[in-house]
């Protein structure tokens, strides 16, 4: 069997390297020049089991509309935006309603912990090297309501795996010794070990290279113009210059998945959300940053990666418009100050980013057949693509196997949306 995808980020190439390895007849169409290129480039850098909560939690409806005209708001909706959201948006706030919330974060988790033993395998199966660490994660409260808060949501979900600590904010000092400048701002912390660091765009690279090796093939440069159907199937794919054509094909377009299901009369509910990141040279010291931070009052993370350190975060709905604003990159370099007001970084080695997540209407990946029968989806996976990638591509690979998968996909299924 022939099966063609189109998109080579972070979801896209997992997909190829885990059909492949079926013995499937993969090529992979991207637009730009390599794997890895577009939103999984500079991405927050981190395998987050301990994130799943899906970005809609209660009372999110507050913080869109006290964002209108503001930069510093980290979940911000700008009103150009509005007319792209249409139904999406008032099914999005649906969404957060409290129970529906709760049990699309536990089924979050469950992926997201399968996602990591997959990608355990895969790392013992390949060579694949993308400056992995394995210290988890941090996460700093300011407040100590809020920790507490957050330690209750933790316990309740402790008993799908979530694994953590809470600590003291004398406990956080002596576990991130870098943090000692802030000590007395912290009313503590909780400690994730099972997540995990890594630069996506790397393992992009390393990926694709070891799936060509063993077969797979990767066309870069090629723009997908539209998706022929014919006779209620897809029979071809087309691009400026060819005409491709597969037994199956794949949407791992990240948001723009949705323009092109949407030319063949399908509505997917993925709408794009602009993330920010800032990368800065960062040499390692006895005094350097270790554990990757998240900070709970400014909803951003802080992540020392190999000779440098990325700060990551803002949510920002501006449709597919990737500019970059000022006001949000200075705002993160604000932060990686608050966090660390010691250090002193260079800021002409600073390197702004943006990407556009693809967030799904409930919060979970779509991943499984569409209506049309030889088209399917893996995206919508919204803030953790990086940490699902591995285990969606597997769920993938086994619906289309038509093997048990090892955990139940009904969660994630397009048909959910019927």
């Amino acid at each position: 069997m022939k099966i063609l995808i189109i998109g080579a980020g972070v979801i896209g190439v997992t997909s190829a390297y885990c059909l492949r390895q079926r013995g499937y007849d993969v090529a992979v169409l991207d637009r730009e020049e390599e794997p890895g290129r577009d939103t999984s480039f500079a991405n927050g850098s981190l395998l987050t089991p301990s994130m799943s909560d899906p970005w809609n939690a209660p009372g999110c409806w507050r913080i869109l509309l006290a964002s209108l005209g503001r930069s510093d708001s980290p979940m911000q909706l700008r009103l150009k935006a509005l007319p792209t959201l249409g139904r999406w948006g008032p099914a999005f706030l649906l969404n957060s309603r409290r129970s529906v919330y709760q049990q699309n974060t536990l089924n979050n988790l469950r992926l997201a912990r399968y996602s990591m033993e997959v990608m355990t395998s895969l790392r013992d199966g390949t060579d694949v090297e993308y400056g992995r660490s394995a210290r988890g994660t941090l996460r700093l409260f300011r407040d100590p309501a809020a920790l507490e808060r957050a330690v209750a949501a933790a316990l309740h979900l402790q008993s799908a795996g979530l694994s953590f600590q809470a600590l003291t904010a004398t406990k956080t000092i002596e576990l991130e010794p870098a943090l000692a400048p802030i000590a007395t701002q912290l009313a503590g912390a909780i400690h994730y070990p099972m997540d995990e660091t890594g630069d996506a765009f790397r393992f992009c690279l390393g990926l694709a290279e070891q799936s060509r090796k063993e077969g797979a093939e990767f066309h870069f440069r090629t723009k997908v113009v539209a998706l022929e159907v014919r006779a209620g199937r897809v029979s071809a794919v087309l691009t400026r210059t060819e005409r491709l054509t597969a037994d199956r094909y794949i949407i791992a377009a990240g948001s723009y998945s949705t323009p092109l299901l949407k030319a063949v009369g399908i509505q997917l509910p993925v709408r794009p959300v602009k993330g920010y990141s800032v990368t800065l040279a960062y040499p390692v010291t006895s005094r350097s940053l270790r554990i990757p931070v998240v900070d709970d009052d400014f909803h951003a993370v802080v992540v020392p990666i190999r000779g440098a350190i990325r700060v990551a975060g803002t949510a920002e709905f501006a449709g597919f418009d990737r500019t970059l604003n000022s006001d949000r990159t200075h705002n993160l370099l604000r932060l990686l100050h608050k966090v660390l007001p010691e250090e002193r970084f260079d800021l002409a080695s600073a390197m702004p980013w943006s990407g556009l997540r693809p967030m799904s209407v409930d919060g979970l990946p779509i991943i499984g057949p569409t209506p049309l029968p030889n088209l399917w989806v893996n995206t919508g996976h919204g803030h953790l693509g990086w940490t699902m990638a591995a285990g969606s591509a597997q769920l993938l690979t086994d619906l289309i196997a038509a093997r048990p998968p090892a955990m139940d996909p009904s969660p994630f299924a397009f048909a959910r949306f019927r």
